[in-house]
């Protein structure tokens, strides 16, 4: 009989794809999935550590795990382990534990008897493990880079990912080559600081190099993730605005809209540099989707630097805003600013700017009225209507009345409609 194991991950789209390869190891030892609320021999949680509220969120994963099968053995993996290991061990509901340099490998330490904890130091990871897999989604994603060198003030991930390191060039384009002969039309390129890729390398490259080896693989279409102000510059913009093959959709941290703040959090530019930014990018590219992130309640704010922020957030031509309340992590230079701005506060604030940032993807909605977009339909039709669903190149959802086959082929759809964040289009090739 085989041994049953679900697995539950909580975060960025790198540990979804790891997860993903996980479940490609397992299922190819002989292991059979199932879902999360069944009974399993092995439960793995794939944890994110950015914030206090998504470590109680892993809290509740473990527990729940522990409740639907007491005999099972469960597995923590990801950020929360690799930066509370302690924390973690010390729960009993868990029983082995390991960090994100082992996760990759997790059939060499699933049966081990004689240990719980494989938490490796993760400043000592020099070296970018390959996780490339086959996938069974529309988009497929390949992982370029892990790692971040920043350390900004508020900020986890260097401690729960270490140093930036990249992906080589020869295996990325593999990797695009080879999901592309597999009749994938997307790809997503992901990382932790995908804006570093390359500078770790004996002979620098930069992540424009990188982009523009991409242009000449046979893909159809590829999707960054989220890139930093200061590695926008003039020269990757106007590439950009050029390339055959680039989804017109970026996300750019901001953090705050206030001078004073962005200088206690440690990010590298002022909000005029951002400003700019963001107005070259939709000057050169009138559709293009910008999204970004904003923390609310940074220690030290005061309501008139909020109000700073959500003013020039106001002017500019955002699609749409993340928007976090502050949470303090332990070891973090923001952890021991004075004062704390209280939770109620943060939550007010944080409600505000909700509010901005809806209206904010309204407006660009409904500038798609009346446009044809390109749309990647997707292998699930939608289950509330029975239409195909898709995504634009500028992120948008897509829905079409059209009973044909066209799973994952690329589309022109007209947008006649849009309605609850969705556009209703129909195609017309």
């Amino acid at each position: 009989m085989k041994n049953k194991f679900a697995i539950h991950t909580l975060g960025c789209k790198t540990n979804q794809l790891e997860s993903f390869v996980m479940v490609k190891q397992l299922k190819e030892a002989g292991f059979e999935e199932v879902d999360f609320k069944e009974c399993a021999d092995f439960y793995i949680i794939n944890t994110c550590s950015v914030t206090s509220l998504v470590d109680q969120e892993s809290k509740y994963y473990i527990r729940k795990a522990r409740r639907t099968n007491p005999e099972a053995k469960v597995v923590v993996t990801g950020c929360f382990a690799q930066v509370s290991k302690d924390e973690v061990s010390a729960m009993p509901e868990v029983d082995m534990v390991l960090g994100n340099s082992e996760k990759t490998e997790i059939l060499k330490y699933l049966t081990n008897q004689e240990q719980r904890v494989f938490v490796s130091n993760i400043f000592e990871e020099k070296k970018f493990r390959d996780i490339s897999a086959h996938q069974e989604k529309t988009r497929a994603s390949i992982k370029v880079q892990d790692g971040c060198n920043n350390f900004c003030s508020y900020c986890i991930i260097p401690f729960a990912r270490g140093r930036s390191r990249s992906n080589s060039l020869d295996n990325i384009l593999r990797n695009v080559r080879e999901l592309s002969e597999e009749g994938y039309k997307e790809i997503v390129l992901t990382g932790i600081h995908l804006g570093q890729w390359g500078l770790d390398f004996e002979e620098k490259k930069s992540f424009l190099h990188l982009l523009q080896a991409i242009e000449d693989t046979p893909i159809e279409r590829y999707r960054i993730g989220s890139l930093e102000p200061p590695e926008i510059s003039d020269e990757v913009i106007d590439f950009l605005s050029s390339s055959r093959k680039f989804a017109h959709h970026l996300h750019l941290s901001l953090q705050s809209g206030c001078d004073e703040i962005l200088k206690l959090m440690k990010r590298h530019y002022d909000v005029g540099f951002y400003s700019d930014i963001i107005h070259k990018l939709k000057m050169s590219m009138p559709d293009i989707f910008l999204g970004s992130d904003i923390i609310v309640g940074f220690p030290g704010e005061t309501e008139e630097q909020f109000k700073e922020t959500y003013d020039n957030l106001s002017k500019l031509p955002l699609s749409d805003i993340h928007v976090f309340p502050y949470s303090a992590r332990k070891n973090t230079l923001a952890s021991k600013i004075e004062p704390k701005v209280a939770d109620d506060k943060k939550r007010d604030r944080a409600d505000r700017l909700k509010e901005l940032a809806h209206e904010k993807k309204r407006e660009f909605l409904e500038s798609m009225r009346g446009q044809t977009l390109r749309v990647l339909i997707e292998r699930k039709r939608d289950k509330k209507t029975g239409y195909l669903k898709g995504i634009s190149g500028n992120y948008i959802n897509v829905l079409v009345d059209d009973e044909r086959d066209l799973c994952n082929t690329m589309q022109d759809v007209l947008v006649e409609n849009i309605f609850d964040s969705r556009a209703f289009g129909r195609i017309t090739g």
